[in-house]
């Protein structure tokens, strides 16, 4: 099905004005257009779905395509199928120019999927509260930080974003306000499944705030918004516009300035730590220590066994820079050893054992 094609809960929606629009066998009476205060936010959730989809490829390896769907205010919100139970909020704190949360919601299903697929799974897994709450709050931030320093190039927004949160999804419109954006989420190989991504009333009027004030700076401040030179829409000097068949001269193509997203992830909020993100670090696979006399250790030789202190079956320790970020067990790939990742230290752990 093409994806313009609308489904049947949002063509509900759009119907919903017209339900009162007749007057008792009388004439219809012509439906009175409502402002969907949403749609000032729209540019807002289109850069979450495209960070979302570059961060989250990187990440799994794999295509991965956030599509934004559908965008209502909060109180017109349909809720899908796949998030009227079993679902998750994962939620993070804005402030600065925005002050609010924005929330994805997404089914246990999906949760498990993208985290064990993190962790190296097939993406099969059944959702584990201990392994895949941290896994998926990893995804989060990883595309949050990225958003950074986009929304302050093309928004001209300056946010600082928190951690991601995990709590409790109704899987009920309850929401007051705020702007409910619906999210098809393709995963390569694996079913597509929908989401919702939700801001709340106080950051939606922060970011129409805005957009406001930018419209109000005019043509200048719009082109420069998008990386865009003011000399860009302009022909060279001594060149000759290009003309359509009326012979009405058409103006060059725009040309786009790159914008640096601070490294591979993009931003991580903190100007500093972006200088060091293309750093590379040794990885040390540590699968036991011992303690051995000087003696003992002048007198191995080979096919001598040093014992360790952990026992077959238990994870091994993955270090960087000498410090425990995460656990794993030794598997063979293409007859080279491998660790699959089996639990993370949490983010701000591992940001403080990095220092």
């Amino acid at each position: 099905m093409g994806e313009s094609i609308l489904s049947q809960e949002e063509i509900d929606l759009l119907t919903k004005s017209l339900q009162a629009g007749s007057t008792g066998g009388g004439e219809a009476a012509a439906p009175v257009p409502v402002e969907n205060t949403a749609e000032s936010a729209r540019s807002f959730f289109k850069i979450v779905c495209e960070q979302a989809s570059s961060v989250v490829t990187m990440v799994l390896s794999r295509a991965v395509d956030f599509q934004l769907q559908w965008l209502v205010a909060g109180e017109n919100s349909v809720i899908p199928d796949e998030l009227a139970s079993q679902s998750l909020s994962i939620d993070v704190g804005i402030k600065k120019d925005a002050v609010g949360t924005m929330s994805f919601a997404m089914s246990k299903r999906e949760i498990a999927t993208l985290s064990d697929l993190m962790l190296m799974g097939s993406g099969h897994a059944d959702y584990n509260e201990a392994e895949h709450k941290d896994a998926i709050c990893e995804i989060i931030n990883q595309i949050t930080g990225s958003c950074i320093t986009i929304m302050s190039s093309q928004l001209q927004m300056s946010l600082d974003l928190g951690q991601a949160s995990v709590s409790d999804f109704s899987g009920k419109n309850d929401f007051k306000g705020g702007a409910v954006a619906t999210v098809l989420v393709r995963i390569e190989e694996f079913p597509d499944q929908k989401i919702l991504v939700i801001l709340d009333d106080s950051l939606l009027s922060g970011i129409k705030a805005k957009v406001s004030s930018k419209a109000d700076l005019g043509a200048d401040t719009s082109l420069a918004s998008l990386g865009l030179s003011s000399s860009a829409s302009a022909p060279a000097a001594g060149s000759v516009p290009a003309a359509v068949g009326d012979g009405t001269p058409v103006a060059p193509p725009a040309i786009f300035t790159p914008q640096h997203t601070g490294g591979v992830f993009g931003s991580t909020g903190n100007k500093a730590l972006d200088l060091l993100m293309d750093i590379e670090l040794p990885i040390v696979i540590e699968l036991g220590r011992a303690q051995m006399s000087l003696k003992r250790i002048l007198e191995l030789g080979p096919g001598a066994i040093v014992e360790m202190d952990r026992l077959a079956g238990e994870p091994v320790d993955i270090l960087i820079n000498g410090k425990v970020v995460a656990r794993g067990e030794v598997v063979v790939v293409d007859e080279n050893f491998g660790v699959r990742i089996l639990s993370l230290v949490s983010p701000e752990e591992r940001l403080k054992l990095l220092r």
